[in-house]
């Protein structure tokens, strides 16, 4: 791009193409000199953000700015990584933790605010272009969060990739994992989609097993799948006003799911009714704990 015309407008079209975000080179190649810009940094024009980077209006918030100035103090084939890639994908929340990126060179100067990582080997797999900042892949991101997240966490950030982002699909998480020899989180992410795929029951053998244990534990039989308060809820003790929910890993694990289940409690609790969950999981691997978390709501009614 040619910049032409005076000092101010030739800075603003250098950082209309990045988040109002400038690198000293670049104003030098604008023509701007370090006498200027020094200038310019003692007025409070330019505030430093990381080595070298600058925002051109400093008081004023922009999407993605952190990301694109930490991009800028990188250089080259910096990608956003780790933490900071996942809250680009929307798999957590935004922190003002240092950003954290992947620099491939070997000898790279330390950029207080950056935590830099060193990637290895990668693949035009592992690379994406997500409102146009070079990132690692979903599947990518998900083998380098399992180094530090707990496994809840974890569970739950690859259950929004997966089930409700659709952001990422199962085979990538295998293509990802056979090439992870040696990373840290491999083992973690591996263990963890072995029990979402293997360690599950369906929701109607969930179903089936929770009636059978209601009906051997000699409780009273409860309604199936009614609607109440506009939602369908599995099981309806009716005049003890007692409600259960069966939860399984891929649907009710996610953010969303997670919040949409405690709207629809709120919305049960509000109508008068006592709702309780228990999972898929604990249906057929605790059974006796299910029955006597049944008798409990039921005696609360009583």
């Amino acid at each position: 791009m040619v910049v032409g015309g005076s000092r101010e407008p030739r800075i603003a079209q250098i950082a209309e193409l990045q988040r109002g975000r400038v690198t000293r080179d670049q104003l030098r190649a604008a023509g701007i000199t370090d006498n200027a810009i020094k200038s310019l940094i003692a007025s409070g024009r330019l505030i430093r953000l990381y080595r070298s980077v600058y925002p051109v209006r400093p008081t004023v918030e922009v999407p993605l700015g952190r990301e694109t100035a930490a991009l800028l103090a990188c250089g080259r084939n910096a990608l956003l990584s780790h933490r900071s890639a996942a809250s680009l994908w929307k798999l957590c929340e935004p922190t003002e933790d240092p950003m954290e990126l992947m620099v491939p060179r070997r000898r790279h100067p330390r950029t207080p605010g950056v935590r830099i990582h060193r990637p290895g080997r990668l693949l035009p797999a592992d690379i994406r272009v997500e409102q146009g900042l070079p990132v690692t892949s979903p599947a990518r991101t998900l083998l380098d969060r399992a180094v530090t997240l707990t496994a809840r966490d974890l569970e739950r950030e690859v259950d929004e990739a997966l089930v409700v982002l659709k952001i990422v699909r199962p085979g990538e998480l295998d293509d990802v994992l056979a090439r992870a020899a040696g990373h840290r989180g491999a083992t973690t992410l591996r263990q963890l989609l072995e029990r979402r795929t293997h360690n599950t029951i369906t929701e109607s053998e969930a179903e089936r097993l929770f009636l059978a244990l209601i009906r051997r534990a000699g409780l009273p039989e409860p309604e199936t799948q009614v609607w109440l308060a506009g939602y369908r809820v599995d099981f309806l003790w009716r005049q003890a006003r007692v409600v259960f929910e069966i939860d399984g890993y891929r649907f009710h694990t996610s953010r969303r799911a997670f919040d949409r289940d405690r709207r629809k409690d709120l919305l049960l609790k509000q109508a008068g009714f006592d709702p309780n969950r228990v999972s898929r999981d604990q249906v057929k691997d605790e059974p006796l704990l299910v029955v006597a978390h049944v008798a409990a709501a039921l005696a609360r009614a009583g």
